[in-house]
């Protein structure tokens, strides 16, 4: 197989190219409803559709439980607790697998490939109230983010710099759920300094499942003057969460009642150094570390219609550190060229047993470093015409060099607002190192899992931009997935997937009311004839706000899933039915920057499940009081 590059090679480019432009960390403070964000430049991104973002207000809206229901509202997207909020997270993009998304916060990856998921995030980490804005990018994107970046990406903004405030917030619901928070900005001469903290327990929402929480974080950007900025961000948060073991069945149907334990800490860190070079010459180095732990103790799952699992206790730790770097040129107003290069070292371990009425032990610890090069460019032509491309080059160790471009156009319709989009990418993923590593499964002669997707939309925007539509189709195929075959005991690339679908978007405001609208269909096939899971053909939601009076504000938010397959030990493979919901929401303004908002959740108190043998609330009830300065 193929040898990396000699590191020092990275070295000297990092060394030479003292400064990248990473216009994707970088928000432009835009409140389109849909906007284009990355972790570096890519130009073909900005004529490729399914891009779209979520604000503060949406985010937060009807005091979720956790920030992956908000997600929610966008078209593509599954996203949700499996069992409850003590459970795992699943988010999944375009029929991909929930390991296949990249998530980043404030621009540093946080994906833990020592999980038995391959690579996941746990959102029960992040207060949905931190949370300021979500960019989600749909479709392969590794040409900006390298290797992860295989279904799309969903980048979270937490609290950031600004104007010099204050705020805090406090609440209390059903089943003994609370919230604590607060931040403080202050901003000067020197630059600007921001600090939040917050607490929570989602209680006894949910029979057998609980998760409770706390987070801090900090972020600065002083002044450096002479056409230079940086930035800098810190964040610690820690999570204690409780539940049934996945595919369990439930507390309906699990035959062995005790609960699983978990344990998660995330610490990260990031700087970012951007500086005008030259004239038309900018350039940016970022860097990023981050730390993900999990200490987890199931108590197995008994045999039912599967093959049942043993008690399994694991303590694992994972380190992340990414540097970035590249040069953005515009010669002209119509041509821009771009290079760079990035160097990614992960470090893991983990210590466990697995209990088969004997102790076998499962410790294991691996390391790599992925190193990469790219290069993008754009060209604007008459009419406003737009052509993207980008080409990134990976070399993983003992594999071969992985190529992944992307292309893109955009051809705007005279002044009537539209514009058609159309892209192509390609991206792949490492295998996990949990799948490398762990001892009775591991295959070290993985090959990277692969993806392509081929994209065509349409996109409306009204004069002043107050409201936006979208219409886009793709159809992505993901080959070398690995999989466990229980016959060879081990891990093994076999299967290809094909997703094909259409997401319906629209958002905008008129007067005292905003609106926001999405529409999915999805359709996937699995080449060896599997079921998939969680992947209903069709799904939507809607949200109308209406701010009645300088001091009250409405807000309905409805959503519904089709049907779709869910599986068990106890029972095997399920069709699950669908199922719609409602929140409602009112914020009651009392002067002095004081506002209490009450949300009702599950309006109609609908008695439904997204995983087997596990009852989602019913109506529930939590009152919160917001302070600012």
């Amino acid at each position: 197989m193929k040898k990396s590059p000699n590191i020092s090679t990275f070295a000297a480019i990092f060394a030479t190219i003292s400064a990248l432009p990473v216009p994707a960390l970088a928000d432009d403070g835009s409140d389109s409803d849909i906007i284009v964000t990355a972790s570096i430049d890519d130009p073909a991104q900005g004529a490729a559709g399914g891009v779209r973002t979520l604000g503060a207000e949406d985010l937060q809206a009807a005091s979720p439980v956790s920030l992956l229901e908000s997600l929610a509202l966008l078209p593509g997207i599954d996203a949700f607790e499996k069992g409850g909020p003590g459970g795992g997270s699943y988010l999944a993009i375009r029929g991909g697998e929930p390991n296949f998304t990249l998530v980043t916060i404030n621009g540093v990856r946080v994906n833990d490939p020592m999980v038995s998921s391959g690579g996941g995030f746990d959102f029960s980490l992040i207060d949905a109230s931190d949370a300021t804005r979500v960019d989600v990018l749909s479709g392969p994107w590794s040409t900006a983010y390298g290797a992860d970046a295989l279904s799309g990406v969903v980048s979270l903004r937490l609290n950031e710099p600004g104007e010099s405030r204050a705020s805090m917030r406090a609440g209390i619901g059903s089943g003994g759920r609370w919230e604590l928070g607060g931040s403080g900005t202050l901003t000067g001469g020197a630059g600007s300094l921001t600090f939040a903290a917050s607490a929570r327990d989602t209680g006894d929402l949910l029979e057998g499942s609980n998760n409770r929480g706390l987070s801090t974080m900090i972020a600065a950007s002083p002044r450096v003057g002479n056409g230079a900025s940086l930035d800098l961000f810190g964040y610690y948060a820690r999570s204690e969460g409780s539940g049934g073991p996945e595919d369990s069945g439930g507390p309906e149907l699990a035959v062995i009642r005790d609960l699983e334990k978990r344990e998660r800490e995330q610490i990260v860190l990031g700087a970012t150094v951007a500086a005008e070079l030259a004239s038309s010459l900018t350039g940016q180095v970022r860097a990023g570390w981050s730390r993900s732990t999990l200490v987890s103790a199931s108590p197995g799952i008994a045999s039912g219609t599967l093959d049942g699992i043993p008690p399994i206790d694991s303590d694992s730790r994972f380190d992340r550190f990414e540097a970035v770097a590249s040069l953005d040129w515009s010669p002209s107003p119509a041509l821009a060229l771009g290079v760079g290069g990035s160097l990614v070292q992960e470090d893991g371990t983990s210590d466990g047993v697995v209990d088969f009425g004997f102790p076998i032990p499962t410790a294991f610890s691996l390391s790599r470093t992925l190193p990469g090069l790219f290069a993008t460019a754009s060209l604007t032509l008459p009419r406003d015409i737009e052509l993207r491309a980008g080409l990134r080059a990976d070399f993983p160790e003992n594999d071969k060099t992985r190529f992944t471009p992307r292309a893109g156009v955009m051809v705007p319709l005279g002044q009537s607002g539209l514009r058609l989009t159309a892209s192509y990418a390609q991206g792949f993923k490492q295998p996990s190192l949990y799948a490398l590593g762990f001892p009775l499964i591991a295959n070290p002669d993985l090959l990277p899992e692969r993806s392509r997707t081929l994209d065509a939309g349409v996109e409306w925007a009204s004069p002043n931009k107050a409201w936006t539509a979208s219409a886009t189709a793709y159809r992505s195929v993901y080959r070398d997935l690995i999989d466990f075959d229980p016959e060879l005991f081990t891990n093994v690339n076999r299967n290809k997937v094909t997703a094909k679908g259409i997401e319906l978007a629209a958002s905008g405001r008129t007067g005292p009311i905003r609106a926001i609208a999405s529409l999915t269909w999805l359709d996937t096939q699995s080449a060896d004839g599997a079921q998939l899971r969680f992947r209903p053909e069709w799904k939507g939601a809607a949200a109308v706000e209406w701010q009645a009076s300088q001091m009250l504000s409405l807000r309905l938010d409805g959503r519904f899933t089709g049907s779709y397959f869910d599986s068990s030990v106890p029972t095997g493979f399920v069709r699950m039915p669908g199922f719609a919901t409602f929140d409602a929401q009112a914020g009651l303004a009392l002067g002095h920057g004081l506002e209490v908002r009450a949300a009702l959740r599950n309006l109609a108190d609908k008695t439904y499940s997204r995983t087997i043998g596990t009852p989602e609330p019913g109506r529930t009830v939590f009152v919160s009081l917001h302070g600012s300065l």
